[in-house]
């Protein structure tokens, strides 16, 4: 499919320079999309792994749970946020987006597609690196939901690396409140990162979003889900 693109914002963030551009196709199909130095991040399409991955990690709590916080690394068009406020029980969503920017594009540009997410009133928009977040956290969050940069081993940014290592995973740890889940967004099944996750929680599986993609037409990814407090199945 041929695509027509114009680019409409960009700002330089510790990361690298983020790009909003908006696409068009011969069939008339139109939408916005977000670079990171000219890699691809997110769009207003192609959003069904993203908004899996709430509901994946949210069923694995007990049910009937309220008042749950929920940690979101990463905006981008704002797909995984609305999936985490439309789940049952959600009393707050922190929103880490290092970009600036990236709030007023989801304002202007993908409210339609997210259903105004950013103006919940439950949500809070924290500028900054998730890791940074994370580090300083402590048993704060029933859900934290990672869907940073291209995931790991894809990465745009080198600097987001960190992460998935046993720094950034640690540091999920600690953010998670007993019995919490951590659900990370991967292209594809990441050997490095399975092993990084056995020696740090308690247990995790990977979710194949492939049955998802396929009726919606969107290529497949891996949703892993660890948790605290339960044995790996």
């Amino acid at each position: 499919m041929d695509l027509t693109y114009t680019e409409i914002d960009h700002e330089d963030t510790p990361i690298g320079r983020l790009t909003l551009r908006a696409y068009r196709a011969e069939t008339g199909e139109s939408g916005h999309e977000i670079l990171i130095d000219g890699a691809f991040l997110m769009a207003s399409h192609g959003s069904h792994s993203e908004r899996a991955m709430a509901d994946l990690a949210h069923r694995r709590l007990p049910a009937g749970s309220t008042g749950l916080s929920v940690l979101v690394g990463g905006l981008g068009a704002g797909h995984t946020l609305r999936a985490a406020l439309d789940l049952p029980g959600i009393e707050r969503v922190e929103v880490v987006e290092i970009g600036r920017k990236v709030v007023d594009w989801n304002r202007t540009y993908f409210s339609e597609t997210n259903g105004h997410a950013v103006d919940d009133p439950r949500v809070r928009i924290v500028h900054g690196h998730v890791l940074d977040v994370l580090q300083s956290a402590e048993a704060a969050y029933e859900l934290v939901l990672l869907d940073v940069d291209n995931g790991p081993g894809w990465l745009a940014a080198d600097s987001n690396r960190p992460l998935y290592g046993p720094l950034g995973l640690a540091a999920c740890r600690r953010a998670l409140r007993a019995g919490g889940v951590l659900a990370l967004w991967s292209p594809r099944a990441n050997l490095e990162l399975e092993s990084t996750l056995t020696a740090v929680f308690d247990g995790w599986i990977a979710e194949d979003t492939g049955r998802i993609g396929r009726a919606v037409g969107e290529p497949p990814s891996v949703i892993y889900l660890a948790s605290t407090g339960a044995g790996k199945n």
